[in-house]
């Protein structure tokens, strides 16, 4: 900690946030946290709310998704696809209750505690698993985007997902964004030290966040840079492509009056996942475009954006995507006999 103070001017300078809250006449603060106040880990009401409220809309109904897809038991391609998704989304939920309860309890007295909770194992483990997710989630759009694509568009190829394959995709992506997600927490580990981190990756800010939407250069930004924005924007392309590539074949067959029923239910499938991978590009695309901005410095990102960013416009995907599949089950259901393939 670094703390110089002038009797005369009564200025000082302290890297400690707490430290600031405490003193009262510091005239000069680093790192200021963008999210919290003296008294509160959020300082926006408004945030407090919805981190709340979102946080249980995402818990309650991802759990239906999850519970729905193993009592029917009918785990084809986009089941699979669906309950990871629903998975992914629910560990968000886990992420913003936590936050959302931890709220709660520095309420009126966060400045004291500020220190103790960014370099807690509880924060650690909430930015891991908030990393987890929204990694885990791009990853499973982009995989649905490009199945969808590759049936609708080249129906006969051997390259189309099947349950078998699809398993081994599925697995093989927890297990690697797992270890992308935890591995800037080994250092709190006691056999294990990676410099590069430091100690406290995850607890820069209150809400235990590690998103690169600043020219702050932290340990571990070109860590932050490679997941945040180079594999989300590399994902959204592919999807963007897939959706191109899926409107392109069905332009070239509108005019064909038989299309199969099979290949029918293929378009209307897409047209359903559509929906939800538009609500999730909507959302991460402006983060992706604001992180590429501020790290070429072309642009500061004013400090509302960034917490408005991180704390509402990223976690609302997990609590809509299960409201939107539940949606496109009840649509099906009334529209469609049981003779069609389930979504």
């Amino acid at each position: 900690m670094a703390f110089v103070a002038n009797k005369e001017i009564q200025s000082g300078y302290s890297d400690y946030f707490s430290l600031c809250c405490i003193v009262g006449d510091i005239d000069h603060c680093e790192p200021i946290d963008l999210f919290a106040s003296c008294t509160d880990l959020l300082r926006r009401e408004a945030l407090r709310i919805l981190m709340l409220i979102l946080g249980i809309a995402a818990l309650l109904g991802n759990l239906v998704v999850i519970i729905r897809r193993v009592i029917e038991n009918d785990f084809n391609v986009q089941s699979i696809l669906i309950t990871n998704l629903a998975v992914s989304d629910l560990l968000m939920a886990v992420y913003m209750i936590i936050i959302a309860g931890a709220d709660i309890y520095y309420r009126g007295r966060y400045a004291r505690y500020a220190e103790i909770w960014k370099n807690s194992f509880v924060c650690s483990f909430a930015g891991s698993i908030s990393t987890l997710s929204s990694e885990c989630s791009v990853f499973i759009l982009m995989i649905m985007s490009f199945d969808r694509a590759v049936t609708i568009a080249y129906p006969f190829s051997t390259v189309r997902l099947n349950r078998k394959r699809c398993i081994k995709i599925m697995g093989i992506a927890w297990l690697t964004v797992i270890t992308v997600s935890i591995l800037p927490v080994f250092n709190r580990i006691s056999f294990v030290n990676i410099p590069y981190f430091v100690d406290n990756y995850y607890g820069r800010q209150s809400v235990c966040l590690a998103l690169p939407l600043t020219a702050d250069r932290y340990p571990g930004w070109q860590y932050a840079i490679m997941i945040f924005l180079a594999f989300n924007f590399f994902s959204f392309i592919v999807i963007a492509g897939s959706y191109i590539s899926i409107y392109i074949s069905v332009k070239r067959t509108a005019s064909r009056v038989n299309r199969g029923t099979r290949r029918a239910e293929e378009i209307r499938m897409a047209t359903k996942m559509i929906i939800i991978v538009l609500t999730d590009f909507m959302c991460w695309f402006p983060i992706i475009l604001m992180g590429i901005v501020s790290e070429a410095g072309a642009w500061k990102l004013p400090d509302e954006i960034y917490v408005w960013s991180a704390t509402f416009i990223i976690p609302i995907n997990s609590s809509l995507n299960p409201y939107l599949h539940t949606i496109a089950y009840m649509f099906k259901k009334k529209k469609y006999t049981p003779a069609h393939i389930n979504y």
